[in-house]
């Protein structure tokens, strides 16, 4: 049953509440429970809004795709509102417990006797946030014990703490190193282990850290005994006279096994009409379907990276054959057809969510139900990018406008997005299209209808058909699908007994495993780590024998190498049969002459790079031919993150400048500046101008479609495919976005600019007020 008072409780930052006390009522709306803590008692109000974002709360904006760990901007009471001495912000979504009125316990406090698993976890999910934190200036939040909370398996940040200056993991290590006494045995040498690799400087990175922890996670979660069942539902709704949603497995599906490929759920929300919505849901479902029975699920392949980037590409497969389907039927505008997804799978000791659009996900626990997607829709978009508060966003008319979905343009400007959570507890993951999810029905509904899964009093199939009536009666304007994933984890008996873990010393940096190559790691022997206590130490001097091996053979073909350098200078005999040799097979041109005098001086060649850091200068490849500006070679930049509607181009030969990186679900982005383009290409380059008016930029409209109909009396959004235009070229000194993936295929490295290349940048020994 609804609860129709149910409280929203609110964390308040800035001057004003200095001066508040227990019992206040601030602005006449917001009650004092204790210190900083309010509850609006006004919530079927908006709150105040401020006319400009001011940088103090950018951060929480631009992290709302971690809603799981980051608290959001509620709103703004203004010191002219509130009489107080200065303004006041509110935070929702934040680690408070409801029933004491009181805040969520510290991690350190929970830390110890808490499971290794869970353990590991908590430090998983700091290492996950690390990087998106440093992009935003608040990483030292990372580094402040009292803003770090827990609310069960979930860390959770009680407020974003800025940066004075950027901080260095070694300082995550020192801090992790003071809980190493009330570590749990299993773990305790891992983790002093991993801290001393932080403090040495040895873990350079965020997704290096997370990698270290994946490994002790796979080894811990192996000594779970985890079941999973599944169940799944469609139903055409009140007032559709078709369905075009799609389930797989297949509506009226009840399944139960262990994690892998048949642990799988997936919805699909049409787009399009009966012509269209149907027939693009059920062709995503059987790209995917066809995807993941390709994919060797199973322990001897778990690589995480690896098994992300398939389910992005399968995402991508989907949207392409049905997009190849529109242009075949000359389908144009509003007539293409295309689909929401999200699916869910249950892998080892994890759970893998993808999603496109608006359907969800809702993640369900003992202490809590989750959303874990962020709908791809224009209020969504413009929190993002710093445009907006949530509750603002909501307001335009076009809010719930998807900017994305499967089967409407090519895949090339399609960024689906893949999260996983280790999974130490039971849960139940619950997907589902907007028909349920409209008008907060979950949020309502999860503690009475699918929390008693976890204790067994209802099954998950009459959990599935009362969602479905929910949908109905209390929304039932469009098709509702609904797919509830229930993951047991249960600690064996002998879970807490096995060899502890330890890591091996990292000499160089994790090289990823390519996505097309389904080796095993090195935790993935044949054998089953459950076999015996002495598996993990095994494991452990396999890897150090090996490397040690291979590090002897470079140190061996070094010298050798050196040997021959000084043989070639020092040995005449030597150096003229090498000479001679070189002669015969690379003609005259290819001799080196150490006693003559260079004509000229070689200019340092560009290298090809696998990433992009803040700073750093690329040049744009030319094609084989060597034709400048050819339009096959060139960057196609956004005016910001996630925008489909290219700003412009930048020809090849062009030299770039990154001036900022931003992590997102959906990959890393770059911003780059234009500090030189080719003379050839430069004057019949015409300025574009700026626009920051989203109302004019051209970018996906919504279908008028019942998957994706807003509950409001406006106009139903539909989905419109990007009109190809000619861009203009972008002039030097002007900036764009560009997805770093997107980038590094068509960039070289070039670290050091010569004064005409540097052009518009400023290189970074060179005065900052220069241009």
């Amino acid at each position: 049953m609804q609860n129709s008072v149910a409280k929203h409780y609110l964390w308040a930052l800035g001057e004003g509440i200095k001066g508040c006390k227990p019992g206040d009522l601030i602005a006449g709306r917001y009650l004092v429970k204790r210190d900083r803590l309010l509850v609006d008692t006004q919530p079927e109000h908006l709150p105040e809004l401020p006319d400009e974002i001011p940088s103090v709360v950018t951060p929480y904006l631009r992290l709302f795709a971690y809603q799981l760990h980051v608290p959001q901007v509620y709103g703004l009471v203004s010191s002219k509102m509130s009489k107080l001495s200065g303004d006041i912000w509110l935070l929702e979504n934040v680690p408070i417990l409801k029933v004491t009125e009181s805040l969520m316990p510290e991690l350190a406090d929970s830390w110890k006797g808490a499971a290794a698993m869970r353990q590991l976890n908590w430090l998983w999910q700091m290492a996950q946030l690390w990087q998106p934190c440093i992009a935003q200036g608040v990483a030292s939040t990372l580094l402040t014990p009292e803003l770090l909370r827990v609310e069960g398996q979930l860390v959770r940040f009680l407020e974003l703490q800025p940066d004075r200056k950027p901080p260095h993991l070694s300082q995550l290590g020192k801090l992790w190193q003071q809980w190493l006494e009330d570590a749990h045995p299993t773990i305790a040498n891992f983790l002093r282990q991993l801290c001393q690799q932080m403090v040495a400087g040895q873990v350079r990175h965020g997704e290096q850290l997370m990698g270290q922890l994946d490994k002790a996670l796979a080894k811990c979660g192996r000594f779970y005994d985890r079941h999973v069942e599944i169940a799944t539902g469609t139903d055409v709704g009140r007032s559709r006279a078709h369905n075009e949603d799609a389930c797989y497995p297949p509506s009226g599906t009840l399944l139960a096994g262990s994690p892998g490929a048949e642990a799988c759920a997936i919805v699909c929300d049409g787009i399009g009409g009966q012509d269209g919505g149907e027939v693009a849901s059920e062709e995503a479902i059987g790209v995917l379907r066809d995807k993941l029975q390709q994919m060797p699920l199973h322990q001897a392949n778990w690589d995480p990276l690896s098994l992300t980037s398939k389910l992005e590409r399968a995402a991508c497969a989907a949207n392409d054959k049905i997009a190849s389907r529109n242009d075949s039927e000359h389908r144009q505008g509003r007539q293409r057809m295309g689909t929401t997804l999200v699916m869910g799978l249950a892998h080892i000791h994890e759970l893998y969510v993808a999603h496109v659009g608006d359907s969800r996900a809702y993640w369900i626990t003992r202490t809590g139900c989750y959303q874990v997607t962020l709908d791809d829709n224009v209020a969504c978009r413009e929190v993002r990018l710093g445009y907006s508060l949530y509750r603002d966003a909501l307001e335009q008319v076009a809010a719930g406008a998807l900017i994305q979905a499967l089967g409407i343009t090519s895949s090339n400007t399609l960024h689906p997005t893949v999260q996983r959570f280790p999974v130490d507890e039971d849960c139940v993951l619950l997907l589902c299209s907007d028909g349920l999810s409209d008008k907060d029905r979950v949020e309502e509904c999860w503690e009475a209808e699918i929390l008693p899964i976890l204790d067994g009093s209802i099954s998950l199939g009459k959990a599935r058909d009362r969602l479905i009536e929910i949908a109905n009666t209390r929304n039932g304007h469009d098709n509702v699908t609904v797919a509830l994933i229930h993951c047991q984890a249960h600690l064996r008996e002998d879970g807490n007994t096995f060899t502890e873990l330890s890591v091996a010393p990292l000499d160089t940096p994790i090289e990823l495993i390519s996505d097309s190559e389904d080796l095993p790691t090195d935790l993935t022997e044949s054998t089953s780590f459950g076999e015996g206590n002495s598996q993990g130490k095994t494991q452990l001097l396999r890897q150090e024998k090996s490397k040690s091996l291979f590090s002897l053979l470079l140190k061996i073909l070094f010298l050798l190498g050196l040997g021959g350098v000084f043989a070639y200078f020092f040995i005449p005999p030597v150096g003229r049969a090498i000479d001679t040799a070189g002669e015969s097979i690379f003609g005259k041109r290819g001799l080196i002459n150490a006693g003559s005098t260079p004509e000229k001086t070689v200019e340092s060649v560009a290298s090809p790079v696998k990433s992009l850091e803040t700073g750093s200068f690329i040049e744009i490849k030319s094609s084989a031919a060597g034709e400048l500006g050819k339009e096959g070679d060139r960057l196609d930049l956004r005016g910001a993150i996630g925008e489909l509607t290219v700003k412009g181009t930048v020809p090849a030969g062009s030299v770039l400048q990154v001036t900022n990186k931003q992590l997102t679900p959906q990959g890393n982005w770059l911003e780059l500046k234009v500090c030189s383009i080719p003379e050839i290409v430069r004057s019949n380059s015409p300025k574009p101008e700026s626009n920051k008016d989203f109302s004019t930029v051209s970018k996906p409209t919504l279908n008028p479609s019942p998957a994706v109909a807003t509950p409001t009396p406006s106009p139903s959004p539909v989905v419109k495919p990007t009109v190809e235009v000619e861009s203009a070229k972008l002039q030097p000194g002007e900036i764009g976005w560009i997805q770093e993936q997107a980038a590094v295929d068509k960039v070289l490295s070039n670290p050091a600019p010569n004064p005409n290349q540097q052009g518009k940048c400023v290189y970074p020994d060179s005065n900052p007020n220069a241009n």
